[in-house]
């Protein structure tokens, strides 16, 4: 029986608590006990005692968060932290905008550690008996397709290299983080090389790279460190169908569009690991599929194409965009796939049936973004 109910928890799953209220429980929180935490920065009181005390705050809304603390001069900064995970963009940028405004009285919420501009000539940034400065740092670049090979000398990381190699290009990582922001190095440098002896050539200091990056990739400091337009990069994508896939697991897909591609891929080749993560918070990732049989004439492309796109700002508009995200969508050749993120499952289900009984399609299933489930059936219309 157990076996039963965790399989159909896994097929449906519909938290208790789904993120959307753990999350609004968490700033309620955040907002009756941020002025200890304040105090503390202000004090600058002992590092674990700050980090206990930020765990606290943050641990109702999520199972594992990476976050730093600090003062920009005019207000404290709560800054949430990737750690070298792409996927955590989405549920990090959801909570940011759900701040509520008695918190943003004193705090900026931040996705993705920032850089230090100027500043960034004095950090130094040390791990076990080693330290690293930042001023002691050279960097090359080579640009291909708005992405970056860079590589770094810094003779205080040499003797790493041999046997704490981890250790060394974590250090030349957040450096990188600090000098263009977190956002911005994960998305556009696409390899790292810490060199054993410094190019020829000129290179570039840290503090430098900015305005290079800012150069190279015709976008603002601004739009540099925006969380929610890096939500907002879609990607096209080319399948080769198999004509026998009637299943719905997408086998039948010939193209489509999306701003989350790692959860696809995973999902592709049967792996759970952001599903697993994103289930631990109250998160689930899915998609509706739909038949596409009614869809006819020499613009029928572009007819999925509209009515995916409407119908995702239905429910969006129905279950509320703090329940819903679109996140992209496919085109097979027997269906169509609209796929999304639900920050409350059960809002967005109830609004997908409400939306979908008025759209004229015969039926919809709904689908984690796991290969082990079944489907389930949200509507079906019986006349037909």
């Amino acid at each position: 029986m157990n076996q039963k109910k965790e399989q159909a928890d896994r097929n449906l799953p519909l938290f208790q608590r789904p993120f959307r209220t753990r999350v609004r429980e968490c700033w309620e929180h955040f907002a009756k006990n941020e002025a200890k935490l304040r105090q503390l920065i202000d004090q600058k009181a002992d590092s674990e005692l700050i980090t206990e005390q930020l765990d606290a705050l943050l641990t109702p809304a999520f199972e594992i968060v990476y976050a730093e603390v600090g003062f920009n001069g005019e207000k404290h900064e709560l800054i949430l932290n990737l750690e070298g995970d792409w996927t955590r963009l989405f549920a990090l940028t959801y909570f940011q905008k759900q701040a509520p405004e008695s918190v943003l009285l004193h705090w900026d919420i931040l996705v993705g550690r920032q850089s230090r501009g100027d500043k960034l000539d004095n950090y130094q940034l040390r791990i076990a008996d080693n330290a690293v400065c930042a001023k002691d740092i050279q960097v090359w670049t080579k640009w291909e397709k708005q992405k970056a090979k860079v590589s770094l000398y810094c003779e205080d990381l040499v003797p790493l290299l041999p046997e704490r190699e981890s250790e060394a290009y974590w250090l030349a990582y957040v450096m990188l983080d600090y000098a263009v922001g977190e956002l911005a190095e994960m998305k556009y440098i696409d390899a790292l090389e810490i060199l054993r002896a410094p190019y020829a050539e000129p290179s570039f200091t840290l503090a430098q790279l900015m305005p290079h990056f800012m150069e190279q990739l015709s976008l603002s400091r601004e739009a540099l460190f925006d969380a929610e337009r890096y939500c907002e990069l879609y990607c096209g994508y080319q399948m080769k169908p198999d004509e026998e896939a009637h299943d719905g697991l997408r086998g039948d897909v010939f193209a489509g569009a999306g701003c989350f591609v790692p959860l696809l891929n995973e999902f592709l080749s049967g792996e759970n690991r952001i599903m697993d993560t994103f289930h631990a918070d109250g998160i689930t990732a899915g998609y509706f599929c739909f038949p596409l049989y009614g869809f006819q004439g020499d613009d029928r492309g572009a007819q999925i194409l509209d009515f995916r796109d409407d119908t995702a700002e239905m429910i969006e508009k129905t279950a509320g965009s703090d329940s819903f995200t679109y996140i992209g969508g496919a085109s097979g050749i027997y269906y169509g796939y609209l796929d999304f993120i639900a920050w409350d499952l059960k809002a967005v289900l109830d609004a997908a049936v409400s939306v979908f009984e008025q759209s004229g399609i015969d039926w919809v299933m709904f689908h984690t973004f796991r290969q082990d489930v079944d489907g389930i059936t949200l509507f079906e219309n019986a006349a037909k």
